[in-house]
């Protein structure tokens, strides 16, 4: 644990298995081949149960960190936000891809990822959050035939959701694309495949929050934000302790990973203090605070300094990965509220 970094103790003994080599390894490996995943369920997205947040549901999406004084507002939102979330197949998994209809696998994606992230977009859009058959956490620690077939169904699954939102709910509204970690694999992936190459689907994308998986620009198909209100753009980051450099998920995926700061929304290395930070959030969502941590991107990798609220220091290279979204929950909030007020008046 590096410059007194807090740790989250069970979530830090799932990630933290990733860092102690092959001897732990076993406790990550699915516990069936992958033929066995082909057979899985696969979503209808018709049905509102497949969605961990729909706009049509009570769901986490709906909900806002205590004592904040921030407001949940879908029912008149003008814009839609299409969220992705991130691995929640940890220990132990029965197949190479979650089972939709694991009531345990929900529960942690709903309260774990749905709540603390995609509930930053609820002021300003209706939010809707599908369940796909995500890949295992197994999938990132070496590259495997098993696992890159086990990403493939997730993002087809992915695919799908978005063009059914596309066709039965969206009506040319426009729409914001965010993820975090495995969600980002497959937001860089829509954004490449589907949203680039589709002249509607460009013309109203306001920008993609594309947070926690290394990527190059050129991945996307898409311009990288150049500052704060600038619309149809992607941003990224990867968040480490301050003075360290990309661990091996940057080396294995991308040699010039995008970094925007997400206090000042530039590309520069400039430093911006934790004064600019508008508020971070804690993994109970049961704390708002504001001014918890600096933020500077170097050589692709976002800086921050000992922050003041609780996360994950991973391993010896500093990473901060499960506070990517939690420690400037604030920032994207506001951010993504200004760039929609451009957006809704250039129409």
């Amino acid at each position: 644990m590096r410059n007194g970094a807090k740790v989250l103790p069970r979530t830090a003994f799932f990630i933290g298995i990733l860092l102690l080599g092959s001897n732990c390894l076993f406790l990550l490996n699915p516990r069936n081949s992958f033929a066995e995943s082909k057979n899985l369920n696969s979503p209808n997205y018709s049905n509102l149960d497949v969605w961990s947040a729909h706009p049509e549901k009570k769901d986490t999406a709906d909900e806002i960190p205590k004592d904040s004084g921030l407001r949940e507002n879908q029912a008149d939102a003008k814009v839609d936000t299409f969220y992705i979330h991130p691995t929640t197949l940890l220990l132990r998994p029965k197949y190479w891809n979650g089972d939709l209809n694991d009531p345990s696998l929900n529960e942690r994606t709903d309260k774990n990822a749905v709540r603390t992230q995609a509930s930053a977009f609820n002021e300003i859009s209706r939010v809707y959050a599908p369940r796909y058959r995500q890949a295992a956490l197994v999938v990132f620690t070496k590259e495997t035939p098993e696992g890159n077939e086990a990403l493939d169904l997730a993002f087809q699954d992915v695919k799908a959701a978005f063009l059914h939102y596309m066709k039965h709910w969206n009506q040319g509204r426009p729409y914001i694309i965010a993820s975090h970690s495995q969600g980002t694999r497959h937001s860089v992936r829509l954004l490449k495949e589907v949203i680039s190459t589709n002249p509607e689907y460009k013309k109203n994308l306001i920008i993609s929050y594309s947070v926690g998986f290394p990527f190059a620009q050129e991945e996307t198909g898409l311009p990288v934000c150049k500052n704060k209100t600038e619309t149809g753009c992607v941003v990224g980051w990867n968040s480490y302790i301050w003075g360290n450099s990309p661990g091996r998920l940057l080396e294995r995926y991308s040699k010039d990973p995008v970094c925007v700061n997400p206090l000042s929304w530039d590309q520069n290395e400039e430093h911006s203090p934790a004064s600019m930070n508008l508020g971070s959030v804690n993994r109970s969502f049961d704390k708002f605070v504001p001014n918890a941590a600096d933020a500077k991107c170097n050589s692709g990798a976002l800086w921050i300094h000992d922050p003041k609220i609780k996360i994950i220091s991973l391993g010896n290279d500093g990473s901060l990965h499960t506070g990517d979204f939690h420690l400037f929950y604030g920032n994207i909030r506001q951010n993504a509220k200004e760039r929609t007020e451009v957006f809704l008046k250039g129409r």
